[in-house]
């Protein structure tokens, strides 16, 4: 792992983040088994042996237009970036963050803000873990990189790759926003699908077509032409195929 990560390696905790957020940046906190993990909206996040559970701590700067709250997206693209090495058919980002193997979960991502200086990049991938018990209960089907990868990397193998590109990724978004990660997002999405986006008082359908400087999805209406919906306003983004 790139010289800039100090790891703390743990058996068992109830959250990564929590162990996370008493560190200082430049930290990763990895554990075996993770008993109360979460995502976004606080939703449950099974993390039982054999998968990746790790909390990346990176500093944040009083840069002039960096928009930390960008950094989902940056870490999606991360995560996207170091799945590619495995040549994983249907591999995919949904806006957010979440990785998909074609309709299948892989792989989450949640970022919090434990201070004004550090942002804590919260992973979970799907890698030797027992999954049988998660179909039906979660709100998509559930896979592995086991099932799919044939020399499927070790956990720490992969911890360390992903921690080396994330902070790849970081520093291109730190010096140059989110153009700096750009095209590499870009290519995350994969084919543009039907979708809904949900808000407090509203339902956008449209096909999805990308993001707004500011990480506001971009959907396109069946003439094609193009809106955006306000990526603070939207409380899930929903595929419809």
């Amino acid at each position: 792992m790139s010289s800039k990560w100090k790891v703390k390696e743990l058996v068992e905790c109830e959250s990564t983040f929590n162990e996370a957020r008493k560190l200082p940046a430049w930290t990763v906190v990895t554990t075996q088994t993770q008993t109360r993990g979460r995502g976004r909206f606080n939703r449950a996040w099974f993390g039982n042996k054999g998968g990746l559970w790790a909390t990346y701590n990176l500093p944040l700067e009083a840069r002039e237009n960096r928009h930390w709250g960008l950094l989902p997206l940056v870490a999606g693209a991360a995560v996207i970036e170091a799945l590619k090495a495995y040549h994983i058919n249907g591999l995919r980002l949904r806006w957010p963050n979440d990785v998909l193997v074609g309709r299948a979960k892989l792989a989450g991502i949640l970022v919090e803000r434990p201070s004004a200086t550090m942002a804590s990049i919260g992973i979970g991938v799907n890698m030797f873990n027992e999954i049988g018990h998660l179909q039906g209960i979660t709100a998509d089907p559930v896979t592995r990189m086991s099932e799919l990868v044939p020399a499927c990397p070790s956990v720490k193998k992969f911890t360390v790759l992903l921690g080396d590109v994330l902070a790849e990724m970081f520093d291109y978004f730190v010096e140059g926003g989110l153009e700096g990660v750009k095209p590499m997002l870009d290519a995350a999405w994969g084919e543009s699908r039907p979708v809904v986006a949900i808000t407090d008082t509203d339902r956008f359908t449209g096909y999805f077509a990308g993001v707004e400087q500011d990480g506001s999805p971009i959907l396109r209406k069946a003439d094609g032409t193009t809106f955006t919906v306000p990526g603070i306003t939207v409380n899930r983004l929903k595929e419809l195929i």
